[in-house]
């Protein structure tokens, strides 16, 4: 069902969305813009199935030289629906979007001067408002839709994501997107410069297979926009290929799609509250690349893989989860440690990495205690495709806190969004929370981290009882470990909630691995189990506590 409208002082915006049936290849898409009608905030109400997802409906607003806007919730929208808000403003890419409490950033996207495009996402509340404000730091013309999906996964709603800017061009393409659940629904999102007076005729095609629910535009002689929404089924999980649409226009455009996870899928992770009472010795560390172990990463690209790092070396070495056995042993070439506390791994442009946290405050590398720090993001190895040993190549992302320099042995990457979480370190238990702003710098460019919360942690006399030391997010992402030099905790949101409300949870506490100088913590990549490792005494044992 598509809307028109008319008003002079419009973006077109367009919705599409395609559900997945299965695993494997979809293929590349296609689409071209059509002539919309209707106001400059309008609701679409189509009612669809798709999968065990369904399509619920989409609104839509704009504005002028505004920093809020303000769009209704989507008709019909009850608790554990997922909303999906696109953003979008022209002119002034330097622009912050701020969401309403609850929202999660999902992706920005943005040219050189011309457009810029945020995704954010929620899941709905039995007390949702009637509408949404999201705000930017300066004034722009803006635009924004917001669609309702009912099915999802409300616990790990976000299958995959991906998106790009086009540069004067009529193709509105996407990188290629890969799934792991099966029977999920894609949603695309294209946006468009605009510069007539009036809306064209035919405004943004979706790709093929896609309906378009919405389909509108902000008219301006200079600071107009296109945009849509379109969704379509996808099939078994894996890779889809490229979901590209057109425009009879050849503009600069914003491609972006999110794949959603419908419930009941046959997920990459699972959320539990009661582990084990015991732990398992799954094996001893055998390489003499190790020698100061200091964090642990779950591989996101090889299954069963461990990764171990050292404090102050360059040396990253894979190991097996069953026995701890090497599976490979890498060269970062390009970095000289100062600090390197821990390790996390996630999503990045190039699909899937490996983080290293430079944040340590305290370390023999320093001369004296240094006052800015650094992210490492590191391509994968593909372990699973002979890749064994070799160099790797750093890409630095420097960072500075808000407000004074802090010593820090925790960083988590989200597995979903991407952000980048650092968590000091306190003897007296009271650690804070920054993350890297969103979207990331670029490489090379000194950040200052946000601050999102204050933890309190269980302190007794003995002063390592409450310094954290390590921390990994759940793949489900609706929780994340912290662990001290001697204990275990799990801090979980409520469900439904938002990643970051896990920060207020009340720390629970779980199986002591009994370590000494406990220094490195991850979730099995199904969420059903942690491992630990002790930096001393060697050797180096992989323990690990099962979810029962």
């Amino acid at each position: 069902m598509k809307f028109f409208n008319r008003n002079v002082s419009r973006m077109l915006c367009s919705v599409s969305l395609l559900a997945f049936a299965g695993c494997g290849p979809q293929g590349a898409d296609t689409s071209s813009p059509s002539e919309q009608d209707g106001v400059s905030a309008e609701v679409s109400a189509t009612q669809q199935a798709l999968s065990t997802i369904a399509y619920r409906s989409s609104s839509s607003a704009t504005g002028k030289t505004i920093t809020s806007l303000s769009i209704a919730k989507p008709a019909g929208t009850v608790a554990g629906d997922v909303l999906l808000a696109r953003i979008i403003n022209r002119n002034v890419v330097a622009a912050v979007a701020t969401a309403p409490a609850g929202w999660t950033l999902l992706r920005s996207d943005q040219s050189a001067s011309q457009i810029k495009a945020w995704v954010f996402y929620k899941v709905a509340t039995a007390s949702e408002p009637a509408s949404y404000a999201f705000n930017l730091d300066l004034a722009s013309y803006m635009a924004g839709t917001l669609s309702a999906f009912s099915g999802v996964d409300p616990t790990n709603p976000i299958d995959a994501q991906a998106g790009q800017k086009n540069g004067t061009t009529a193709s509105f393409i996407t990188p290629a997107l890969t799934t792991s659940t099966a029977n999920g629904v894609a949603v695309w999102f294209g946006s468009q410069i605009w510069t007539g007076a009036e809306c064209p005729v035919s405004p943004i095609v979706p790709p093929t297979g896609f309906a378009e629910p919405l389909d509108t535009c902000l008219v301006s002689s200079s600071t107009g926009l296109l945009f849509d929404v379109a969704h379509k089924e996808l099939g078994a999980a894996g890779a889809q290929g490229a979901f590209n649409g057109s425009s009879p226009f050849p503009n600069t455009n914003i491609a972006q799609v999110v794949a959603l996870r419908a419930v009941g899928a046959s997920a990459s992770c699972s959320v539990g509250d009661t582990f084990a009472t015991t732990y398992t010795t799954q094996g001893t560390v055998v390489s003499p690349a190790i020698v100061e172990p200091s964090g642990l990463a779950m591989s996101r690209l090889t299954p069963g893989v461990l990764y171990v790092h050292n404090e102050d070396t360059t040396a990253i070495v894979a190991i097996s989860t069953t026995d701890a056995s090497t599976l490979g042993t890498f060269n970062v070439s390009n970095v000289t440690p100062a600090d390197w506390e821990d390790v996390a791994s996630g999503p990045c442009p190039t699909g899937k990495c490996i983080y290293m946290g430079d944040i340590g405050r305290s370390s023999a590398n320093f001369p004296t205690p240094p006052s800015t720090f650094a992210v490492y993001r590191i391509p994968e190895p593909d372990i699973g495709a002979g890749q064994t040993s070799g160099n790797l190549t750093a890409t630095a992302f420097p960072f500075q806190y808000p407000d004074t320099p802090k010593d820090a042995e925790t960083i988590m990457v989200h597995p979903t969004t991407g952000d980048i979480y650092i968590i000091t370190k306190s003897y007296a238990g009271a650690s804070k929370v920054y993350k890297f702003p969103q979207p990331l710098p670029a490489p090379g460019t000194m950040s200052t981290l946000v601050f999102v919360a204050n933890i309190q942690l269980p302190t007794t006399t003995d002063t390592n009882y409450g310094a954290a030391t390590s921390g990994n997010i759940h793949p489900c992402a609706n929780r994340f470990l912290l662990r001290t030099y001697r204990r275990v905790y799990e801090f979980r949101a409520a469900p439904g909630a938002a990643f970051e409300t896990a920060f207020a949870a009340t720390p629970v506490a779980l199986t002591d691995t009994v370590e000494g100088q406990g220094e490195a913590i991850e979730y099995d990549s199904t969420g059903t189990a942690y491992y630990t490792m002790s930096e001393s005494p060697s050797p180096f044992k992989l323990k690990r506590v099962v979810r029962q």
